[in-house]
């Protein structure tokens, strides 16, 4: 098969060492171009590393870095023993090549959103979902279980034994539509005319189902490590909480609130219903422990979603609880019926079995690294250009900023700036926070570019 270069000559195309954005990811954003247009094929051979670093003047490192993100988005398929190509199973995309952004005031044809969004923009390969589409087709299921078919509700239990140290009976884990349809079969299943806290802020999503169920929302306090144990009100019926991820701002719960949360809840009879939100993309620490993985007297059920782990146009999800509640939701889920079909039941078991999610999160934990650096490399400085106070946390996808400035009319001249180049923030309490870790490569780099330019553009 032929090179690239056979093709289009010494150069494919241009990196730019001055540019924001990294060399590997200029690399990659480069080679999907060649694919996007068509000048590259499913099949096609790319060349060697070394190849390409001789090409383009750069070290090979960089090269390895480029082909390992593109082999995990299933771009770019590697033997061992054979040659580098374009997926064969990949088909050809009818969209133009990417152009790199030019940094200004005019604003941008997509407005690219730097709100919190669940899970990153690291979806399945189309490869290994036809693998695991074709498994799930090919076996029929002897009978409907209204829990969830038994080989996922498997392969569930063995996720979180290995992901988050939480050891679970398989009979205790139902299947469900996603984290909203999983939430409302908990509610429904407590009983009636509840009062339910809630984290304040916390997951709008989330807080909006409550009233569907006929249950009462009630806000709780938060500060930067989560829900406020000491604030929480009398009388609550069951509690929503995301230890591990505060929407929006990503704090974390530290051992000694979890514990005492525990505590308070187990004294008073009330539910704890732990949204795992985010948890396990946490890439530069191991994902704090469950509350359900901690010594409790009291009931807590968790609630999960493939959106983090597969897609988030996925909505599928799960939920963890004890011998007694697990009864009461499945009877609630006989009632309600399965809104997962068998075959995509399958399709996700067979992902988790092969090993599929934990190759895809460690190739996810490398590019959101990726990121961090070249968001110290180059926002951060334009950013303390524009008098701002910038404040790194080490939170669940580790990428997310929070930019603090001198007063609220500096903040919304650079937020009206933002939105002119086709940017939108996510304003909070204390700040402006930037969130990068759901962004496509191509919207990234885009967004580094607008960021970058602050120190030269910089809003009046």
């Amino acid at each position: 098969m032929p090179l690239i270069a056979d093709y289009f000559g010494p150069v494919v195309f241009r990196v730019d060492r001055h540019h924001p954005t990294s060399i590997p990811a200029q690399i990659a954003s480069g080679m999907r171009g060649l694919v996007a247009s068509g000048q590259l094929a499913a099949g096609d051979r790319v060349p060697s590393t070394r190849e390409l670093a001789g090409q383009l003047g750069v070290s090979r490192g960089s090269v390895v870095t480029a082909y390992d993100q593109l082999i995990s988005e299933g771009l770019l398929k590697s033997s061992q023993g054979a040659a580098t190509v374009v997926h064969p199973e990949l088909r050809r995309v009818s969209t133009p090549p990417p152009t790199r952004p030019v940094p200004g005031r005019s604003r941008a044809d997509r407005p690219i959103s730097l709100k919190p969004s669940a899970g990153t923009a690291g979806a399945i390969r189309p490869a290994a979902w036809r693998r695991a589409w074709r498994e799930a087709a090919s076996f029929a299921p002897a009978a409907l279980d209204r829990s969830g078919q038994p080989e996922l509700r498997r392969a569930i239990a063995e996720h979180l034994r290995l992901a988050r140290g939480l050891v679970v009976d398989p009979d205790s884990v139902l299947v469900t539509g996603g984290s909203r349809e999983g939430l409302l079969l908990i509610l429904m299943s407590l009983g009636r005319a509840l009062n339910v806290g809630v984290e304040t802020p916390g997951h709008p999503g989330l807080r909006n189902v409550i009233p569907l169920a006929g249950h009462t929302a009630v806000s709780c306090a938060t500060d930067e490590r989560g829900l406020v144990v000491s604030a929480l009100t009398e009388g609550l019926d069951a509690l929503l909480v995301t230890p591990s991820h505060l929407y929006p701002i990503g704090g974390s719960m530290p051992a000694t609130r979890r514990a005492a949360l525990l505590e308070w809840a187990a004294e008073r009879g009330v539910v704890i219903i732990e949204d795992d939100f985010n948890s396990e993309l946490r890439y530069r620490v191991s994902p704090l422990p469950t509350l359900g993985t901690l010594p409790s007297k009291g009931s807590v059920i968790a609630l999960g979603t493939f959106s983090t782990l597969l897609s988030r146009q996925l909505s599928a999800g799960y939920v963890v609880a004890d011998a007694a509640t697990s009864d009461r939701l499945r009877e609630t889920r006989d009632t309600l019926g399965m809104p997962v079909s068998p075959v995509t039941q399958y399709a996700i078991a067979h992902l988790l079995e092969g090993g599929f999610v934990r190759r895809h999160t460690k190739a996810t934990h490398k590019r959101l690294a990726e990121r961090k650096e070249t968001l110290a490399r180059c926002v951060l400085p334009a950013l303390r250009a524009f008098e701002a106070e910038t404040i790194q946390q080490e939170r669940s996808l580790g990428v997310d900023m929070v930019v603090r400035f001198p007063d609220p009319a500096a903040q919304g001249r650079f937020v009206g700036w933002l939105e002119e180049c086709g940017v939108v923030g996510a304003s909070i309490s204390d700040g402006l926070l930037l969130s990068f870790g759901h962004l496509s490569e191509d919207d990234f780099e885009r967004v580094v570019g607008v960021i970058a330019s602050a120190s030269t553009t910089r809003p009046s």
